[in-house]
């Protein structure tokens, strides 16, 4: 019979030992992680850049510029905690991605709502879009203790974020309104949206398919 100190040695350290452990290879993909991630941020984006494009007149004008922002943040974490929660299987997927998504999603949209009201131009977005995504990535690898990783999940998600945020930028300008901007919308869900999801799945395991 196994005694009480051996029962305890072989135990996980805590339950957040538990909930951030990958369990092994079938228990989720990469490309699990990317379908995901393009689904479900691909959703958020869709409300945002739609609401923007039919009703952004009343939201700037209701709101303020930055009420808008702060509006459409709301959107983007309301509707992507639910629909990308199988990013982190497991029990209590929910409020567990919630807390992780929501502070790092929360820490890049302030940083690139900052930045670009500071520049108000091209180099604006693209140091909002790169300094952003470092913010982002900086807290899912604290989620999961694993900043071996951050290198890795920054470049993910600055690739993503700004090839999603400049070509859905290029459909809006050859695209009249309100189709131009739901055009970006779909680009920049579709882009980030397959970053987010392998950005938590390096995050999460350490790439353990990978190697």
């Amino acid at each position: 019979m196994e005694t009480e100190e051996q029962a305890s040695s072989t135990a996980p350290q805590s339950s957040l030992d538990r909930q951030n452990h990958f369990d092994g290879p079938g228990e989720q993909t990469i490309w699990d992680a990317w379908r995901t991630g393009v689904i479900g941020f691909g959703l958020a984006s869709l409300a945002v850049f739609g609401s923007w494009a039919f009703l952004g007149k009343w939201f700037y004008g209701t709101l303020g510029e930055a009420g808008a922002y702060i509006v459409w943040l709301v959107m983007y974490l309301g509707i992507g905690c639910e629909s990308m929660k199988g990013l982190i299987p497991g029990d209590n997927q929910r409020l567990r991605f919630f807390k992780i998504f929501s502070s790092s999603f929360a820490a890049y949209a302030l940083l690139w709502i900052v930045i670009w009201m500071s520049f108000r131009n091209a180099t604006g977005e693209w140091l909002a879009a790169v300094f952003g995504s470092l913010g982002m990535a900086m807290l899912i690898c604290s989620a999961f203790k694993n900043f071996k990783e951050w290198q890795r999940v920054w470049i993910v998600l600055a690739i993503s974020n700004t090839t999603g945020y400049f070509i859905g930028s290029w459909l809006h300008a050859r695209i009249p309104m309100p189709w131009g901007a739901v055009a970006w919308g779909v680009a920049y869900g579709f882009f980030f949206g397959g970053g987010i999801g392998p950005a938590f799945w390096f995050a999460r395991t350490g790439g353990a398919q990978s190697r």
